[in-house]
């Protein structure tokens, strides 16, 4: 049988599962670099010559060295270029405009992602009809301070009730390019892109799935810094008041309505001398923050309105015209 065609193997939507070939020819490739000169002509050689169809894209974020040079040496692949060092986020949201096929995937510049597990997850969005699949690496992290920063950061988001998977920034994932292009304006333009875009399919409920994968040994050294964690927690808290204010107001007013009330009462059935100012204090502050919240989440719905009218077009299944059952 020719390997160029479908096997017939039916996928979780109900269609033909796509070969290869058909696959690589659906999706964009987006690669951030800065000062990758040393691995990124390894990890275009891995892509080009494992995808051969696949649209792939190097967007150079200002480097200092060989990058662009390096990139460029590959006809078939397309180079863009940042006049200055913009950011992890910002060389994704250029990537992502400029991408033309049905799904972009993002692939690290260092060799550190490996194209088996990047067919895989290309695989699982087409053939299951998702909006977004995310990678989890298995192996542990490089250094005790990082894994302690994404431990935390985990634990924030679980607290307003936004459960990222073990793995919260693994940059191997893939998008429909229909969806993730309306939500550019709100990704960040550092590392924690990648936080965001998973709060953001979280958020929004669109059908995703994660997949694991591992890792190659990486080609030169880590540019994430301690600074990018605490940005990351603050962008975390945007993200929730952005999507859902009254996760972080409700929880805050009705405890210290609560506090007030217990405090108060209980004061003044002992002492008998009515509700002390203590308890007064508690109580308002308490209304204010669950009024706050209510404004905060009227305007809330008020910006999410253009984004919701966008949705009004569902997430199409990119495998094309499917056979007809003639029975």
């Amino acid at each position: 049988m020719d390997a160029s065609q479908p096997s017939g193997e039916q996928t979780k939507s109900g269609g033909v599962a796509l070969s290869d070939a058909d696959l690589a020819a659906k999706v964009s490739v987006v690669i951030p670099a800065f000062n990758e000169q040393a691995g990124i002509a390894v990890t275009l050689e891995a892509l080009t010559s494992s995808m051969p169809g696949a649209e792939i894209i190097v967007v150079d974020d200002g480097s200092s060295d060989g990058t662009a040079e390096a990139a460029a040496a590959f006809p078939s692949v397309t180079v863009v270029s940042h006049e200055y060092n913009r950011g992890y986020g910002a060389a994704l949201k250029t990537g992502m405009r400029a991408a033309t096929r049905d799904v972009v995937a993002w692939f690290d510049a260092d060799n550190e992602h490996r194209v088996e597990d990047l067919r895989s997850i290309i695989h699982k969005i087409l053939d299951e009809n998702l909006a977004a699949v995310i990678g989890q690496r298995s192996k542990a992290g490089p250094s005790v301070f990082r894994d302690s920063g994404k431990w935390l950061i985990r634990q924030t988001m679980r607290t307003f009730n936004v459960n990222p998977g073990p793995d919260v920034n693994c940059g191997l994932r893939a998008f429909r390019r229909d969806v993730i292009i309306r939500y550019l304006p709100l990704m960040s333009n550092a590392y924690s892109a990648s936080v965001t875009s998973t709060m953001i399919f979280l958020e929004r409920g669109y059908p995703l799935a994660f997949q694991p994968v591992e890792l190659n040994p990486r080609i030169g050294v880590s540019k994430v810094r301690i600074r990018d964690g605490f940005r990351t927690l603050g962008l975390v808290m945007r993200v929730v008041m952005l999507f859902a204010p009254l996760r972080i107001f409700l929880p805050g007013g009705f405890g210290f309505l609560l506090l007030g009330s217990v405090y108060g009462v209980g004061l003044a059935l002992v002492q008998g001398q009515g509700v002390p100012t203590g308890s007064v204090v508690l109580i308002l502050t308490g209304l204010l923050m669950l009024m706050f919240g209510l404004i905060a989440d009227q305007i809330s719905q008020m910006r999410l309105s253009a984004f919701d009218e966008s949705r009004a077009v569902t997430v199409q299944d990119a495998r094309g015209p499917q056979p007809q059952d003639n029975a």
